[in-house]
């Protein structure tokens, strides 16, 4: 990853931390405690309790990354909720230090370009809150496409824009904002 976009990967996390937190209108942490992560390299997440007493977290990593080889590379950002395999946490570790235990119930991935991760923050934190009550969370500011998974219960979701970033082929030939010319 070039320093360039390190720079930007760091600056729109914290900012998104910051949002996040807001919108979620409950205690959020954020922390690099390394008892709770398996490699202390990786970076902060954010975490809270949700309703049924459950420890949940999310962080912010770049999916995609220009680099040395790869220069003109997009930078993707992704937004990782409760994924299964509890990549970023130690489930042993977060029982032990808070008594809880992980939501296994579902997982998100919402794949986004720099510019769009901040808005997103206020529908993450509804899509969380929809979760959690079986409501329907707020319209996302940016259409999304959802991308299938073996498990129903984790969700992998882009905005179009990040996924046209990577798959230029599959872009239509009319934005799909703009009408057909008649």
């Amino acid at each position: 990853m070039t320093p360039e976009a390190k720079q930007i990967l760091v600056q729109l996390r914290e900012t998104f931390y910051a949002q996040f937190a807001t919108a979620m209108k409950r205690d959020v942490s954020v922390t690099k405690d390394n008892s709770l992560i398996f490699s202390p390299s990786l970076a902060a997440i954010s975490s809270w309790v949700d309703d049924h007493q459950r420890f949940n977290y999310l962080s912010v990593q770049a999916h995609t990354a220009p680099d040395a080889l790869f220069p003109d590379r997009p930078l993707t950002l992704q937004v990782t909720i409760n994924p299964a395999s509890g990549v970023f946490t130690n489930t042993k570790s977060v029982h032990k230090k808070t008594g809880l235990s992980l939501n296994a119930d579902w997982s998100l991935n919402l794949t986004v370009l720099p510019e769009e991760i901040v808005e997103m923050a206020h529908w993450v934190a509804s899509w969380i809150h929809s979760q959690d009550n079986d409501s329907i969370a707020i319209a996302a500011p940016y259409r999304l496409k959802v991308t299938p998974t073996e498990n129903s219960d984790d969700y992998q979701v882009w905005t179009q824009t990040a996924w046209y970033s990577l798959h230029p082929e599959e872009q239509p030939a009319t934005p799909v904002d703009q009408p057909q010319a008649a």
